[in-house]
């Protein structure tokens, strides 16, 4: 017999076959691998989704059903006491709900953790999906949020009075992925072309033709720059060829960035990230981590993640022309790359440490 509490956990714990694991995989393996499985049983329930492209709706909706079944089983069966449900957007969000209301159902605390920035757009387009995440949200125990910008979206959602339920846990970092040094270096006046960094999915929602636009406009500047890509996705292909075709010479994509990732990342001196949509991008956070500054788009939880003129900039989506006039902007002044390295390596290590998360979930899951 134990006496710990038994978790039914639904998320992401399968590995993908080709290594490239995203921030969900991550958050859920780094859980049922830190020390809170010394007070916690875990039923893991995978819901991965690592195919590229998304599989069809209807062999979707069957691994969904397959899932949800299984679940049924185990708050029957298995004297759960806790549900904790890590989610996506939409069909991911409508099953984790609808497991999460069957938890209720059966007396079960459940705990629920929206994970995407695409929620934003569910909410928006279908009063249907806004009134069942509105119903999710007033059955369930606590919804996590991942950032005070997060927290103000859902607090639109909830119903009115229950405000409290929405408990706020960054995305989270171990040690390891923290520099050893401190802030980084530069030069009072660049001697040298400042080195661009691009470190996330090749795909236009990610930004990749708004990145690879302002590398032409500040090639055009005759801005003293070089720029390499790190990635892969489904536009690649096109990616590469749009550099060849407008003759971006500054540009050089490198492929998906596995090994020595921390020496790597280091050795730039600046991160463009040009997302249209996002959560919370642990591409940021470990980029951040290691003193690289970030000019970003206004997305998600970078809105709390960086201070614009304090630890780094942000420019609107979809804007090339805001993106390379501050790049150009820190190209004239780059002192400042030296400040919003020291203090994005201060904000991350504050805010975003693996053992801080592990607290605040061990709370959330120990309560009656």
């Amino acid at each position: 017999m134990t006496d710990k509490k038994r978790i039914l956990f639904v998320g992401s714990f399968k590995p993908p076959a080709d290594g490239r694991f995203g921030g969900q995989y991550f958050a859920c393996r780094s859980l049922i691998e830190s020390d809170l499985k010394d007070d916690f049983e875990f039923l893991l329930v995978d819901s991965s989704l690592h195919a590229m492209p998304v599989p069809s709706v209807f062999l979707r909706l069957h691994k969904v059903t397959l899932r949800v079944l299984r679940c049924i089983r185990d708050l029957l069966l298995s004297e759960v006491d806790v549900v904790l449900l890590f989610s996506s957007s939409g069909l991911s969000f409508v099953e984790k709900g609808s497991i999460g209301l069957l938890g209720k159902l059966l007396g079960k605390r459940v705990v629920i953790f929206p994970r995407s920035g695409a929620i934003i757009d569910n909410v928006a387009r279908s009063k249907l999906y806004r009134s069942y995440m509105s119903a999710v949200l007033r059955s369930c125990d606590a919804l996590v949020c991942q950032s005070d910008y997060w927290r103000s979206f859902f607090m639109q959602v909830v119903p009115e009075g229950e405000g409290d339920k929405l408990v706020v846990i960054e995305n989270w970092l171990p040690d390891s992925c923290f520099g050893e040094g401190g802030p980084k270096d530069y030069p009072r006046v660049m001697d040298r072309p400042m080195r661009i960094l691009y470190f996330s999915r090749i795909e236009t929602r990610k930004g990749i033709y708004d990145f690879l636009e302002t590398m032409l406009l500040l090639q055009r500047e005759n801005a003293w720059v070089e720029a390499k890509i790190y990635g892969d996705g489904s536009e690649r292909g096109n990616a590469q060829r749009f550099i060849s075709e407008n003759q971006i010479k500054n540009t050089e994509y490198m492929g998906w960035l596995s090994t020595s990732k921390k020496d790597v990342i280091s050795s730039f001196d600046l991160c463009l990230f040009t997302s249209h949509s996002e959560g919370f991008p642990n591409a940021v956070l470990e980029v951040m981590a290691l003193g690289v500054p970030v000019v970003s788009s206004r997305v998600g939880a970078v809105n709390d993640l960086i201070v614009p003129g304090w630890n780094g900039l942000l420019v609107d989506v979809g804007s090339p022309s805001q993106m390379a006039e501050a790049v150009l902007a820190l190209l004239r002044e780059p002192p400042l790359l030296r400040e919003f390295s020291r203090r994005s390596v201060e904000r991350v290590k504050r805010a975003n440490r693996l053992d801080d998360a592990i607290t605040k979930l061990r709370s959330l899951l120990t309560t009656p």
